[in-house]
């Protein structure tokens, strides 16, 4: 039966009924309770150092062998962000570890309204016909549910052991084409308003609103081939246009024509 490790202020309701729940932190691993535990599916961020300390104390105290994690292919980012040493360093552990281990590096996810970023994009949307385009650089998002059935797949399928993969979208967009799918999935016709980089850059600097780094990743490719994905573990993500419409569905965002034109 699974078991669940989360912290003190975690969110339960979104566990199923009934499950296993083990309270801790990854900031004292030496303190989680893991010598009944054989399999380990890492979903916390990898960027924030904690994976050599929790190695080591599987090592000493737990029978696990096989493990998949989820890093990220912001580790392919070509500036120079914070959490892009810490990320590789930690793939770089588990690599060196003795567990069965395989990586997962999905582009952004996407799907809820925990996602923070096309939940977000959606709402403005349904808000606003006016959206201020910044650059037009490819986008892959994979949604929530396709990456949950590539862990279990990719749990399940000897052949990924010692394999990293990266996972994305059924299709690279545009960004243009991106919010314009976003756009109608919520029956919005948008009006985009491009905006130069240099000039959302100053804005970001100004305001506060958002990191100067978070503007310079609009202009920054972010498509990823899963083809050793699909070869492997049979991985076949939605479009984006599928996922979008799942999740304006599942906000109420989606609404009709009708209704706005009242």
């Amino acid at each position: 039966n699974p078991i669940f490790l989360t912290r003190p202020s975690s969110d339960l309701s979104v566990l199923l009924p009934g499950a296993e729940v083990r309270a801790g932190t990854l900031d004292n691993p030496s303190a989680l309770e893991v010598a009944d535990v054989d399999t380990l599916i890492y979903c916390a961020s990898m960027g924030f150092g904690h994976i050599p300390a929790l190695l080591a104390h599987i090592e000493k105290t737990s029978p696990i062998r096989r493990a998949v994690f989820i890093s990220t292919t912001a580790i392919f980012t070509t500036l120079h962000a914070a959490s892009r040493g810490p990320r590789q360093a930690a793939e770089a552990a588990v690599e060196a570890s003795a567990l069965d281990w395989t990586i997962l590096r999905p582009t952004m996810i996407y799907g809820t309204a925990r996602d923070r970023n096309i939940s977000r994009l959606l709402g403005f949307l349904r808000r606003w016909p006016i959206f201020p385009l910044c650059g037009n650089a490819l986008w892959q998002p994979i949604h929530v549910e396709d990456l949950a059935d590539a862990v279990i797949s990719a749990l399940d399928e000897p052949h990924t052991i010692h394999h990293a993969y990266n996972l994305a979208g059924a299709e690279a967009l545009p960004f243009s084409e991106l919010v314009r799918t976003a756009a109608s999935a919520v029956n919005r016709q948008v009006l985009l308003v491009p905006v130069p980089l240099q000039a959302a850059l100053i804005a970001a600097r100004l305001t506060g609103i958002v990191r100067q780094e978070q503007v310079r990743r609009l202009a920054e490719d972010k498509a990823f081939s899963f083809a050793e994905a699909a070869r492997d573990f049979g991985f076949a993500p939605r479009t984006f246009a599928a996922g979008v419409a799942l999740e304006a569905r599942l906000l109420g965002l989606a609404g009709d024509r009708r209704a706005q034109r009242s």
